[in-house]
């Protein structure tokens, strides 16, 4: 009885959804005039002062974050302004992560960048991001992209989310263009949740390669990390089974899918969305409630899941290194 009203506790508080406003803003234009971004932006309505999550989707942004709307749209009722990057021109992925720097600059600017967007819409007007409680959030390949600019400077990033990370440009492995490896870590320190699926290393067919292959993975990422670092494997599910229709089933001809009646697409973007913001308040707030959702997922979400957990060192209760993206 103690566990079940312990649970109810946690639980309870992931209910409390508002309404919420998408928006898209197209030739973002940061530098250069070739230099262009369109922003896919997700967030309540209710006044108030909310953190950041800024993500880039799936092949480094070649994705919007319109094929999530589920997911990200859960995450806006969960209370988190979500902020996506979509490529619109032509960028070698050797040069995102110049221009995530160049964006990051730009969004953090009081009269020019994120807080700028929001005073000027009128539905959300008495939103305020709050930017001092920023954090990343990428889709598979994406997370090279990420390492590639972590690896020099945190810049205003406080905490990283990856789902299905994978490290490398290609999933034969063949270009060996690797940001991790393990064991030796990654030279930043930083809060980090990877949520991986249980189908991510099963190919479409014994010729084509997994979308997201044991070696250059998951857990290849887990083991470079050493702030506190949380892996949850929902097992039953595959690599883009986040998308939603048509991208989904367009999806199914690369990466391996959740198959029969046990797949509820739906629930399992809200179970994402709900790990998401529960680990970006368990962080930013050292809400105990929320941690404890990372750390038991499986008495929380629908989802099967399996997971685990390394704090390298950091209380949460008491303060210690790592509390936030820290650069060695």
């Amino acid at each position: 009885m103690f566990v079940t009203f312990i649970i109810l506790l946690v639980v309870l508080p992931l209910s409390w959804a508002g309404p919420t406003n998408h928006w898209s803003v197209g030739n973002i234009i940061i530098t250069k005039p070739d230099i262009r971004f369109r922003l896919d932006i997700y967030s309540p309505t209710t006044p108030g002062l909310y953190p950041v999550l800024i993500y880039l989707p799936g092949l480094a942004g070649l994705v919007p974050s319109t094929f999530y709307t589920t997911m990200v749209t859960a995450i806006a009722e969960q209370n988190v302004i979500l902020v996506g990057i979509s490529k619109i021109e032509n960028i070698k992925p050797e040069k995102i992560s110049v221009h995530m720097g160049e964006f990051l600059e730009w969004a953090m600017k009081p009269n020019d960048g994120i807080a700028h967007l929001f005073a000027e819409h009128k539905q959300v007007k008495q939103v305020l991001p709050n930017l001092e409680r920023l954090g990343f959030l990428t889709h598979s390949s994406a997370a090279h992209s990420l390492g590639q600019y972590m690896n020099t400077t945190c810049g205003p990033i406080k905490l990283i989310i990856m789902m299905n990370p994978v490290d490398g440009i290609d999933p034969f492995g063949i270009v060996q263009d690797f940001i991790t490896h393990p064991p030796t870590p990654l030279p930043f320190r930083t809060p980090a949740l990877i949520i991986s699926a249980g189908l991510d290393n099963v190919s479409v067919g014994q010729k084509t390669p997994a979308c997201a292959p044991n070696n250059i993975s998951n857990d290849r990422w887990y083991r470079s990390l050493y702030g506190p670092t949380f892996l949850i494997n929902i097992t039953d599910y595959g690599h883009a089974d986040n998308l939603d229709e048509p991208f989904h089933e367009a999806s199914k001809l690369m990466c391996t899918a959740c198959k029969g009646s046990l797949c509820q697409f739906r629930q399992y973007k809200i179970d994402e969305a709900t790990l998401i913001t529960s680990f970006i308040r368990a962080i930013f707030e050292r809400d105990l409630r929320q941690l404890y959702i990372i750390k038991n997922p499986q008495f929380t979400i629908q989802s099967h899941v399996s997971n685990k957990y390394d704090f390298h060192g950091y209380d949460y209760q008491y303060g210690g290194p790592g509390g936030f993206c820290t650069h060695d």
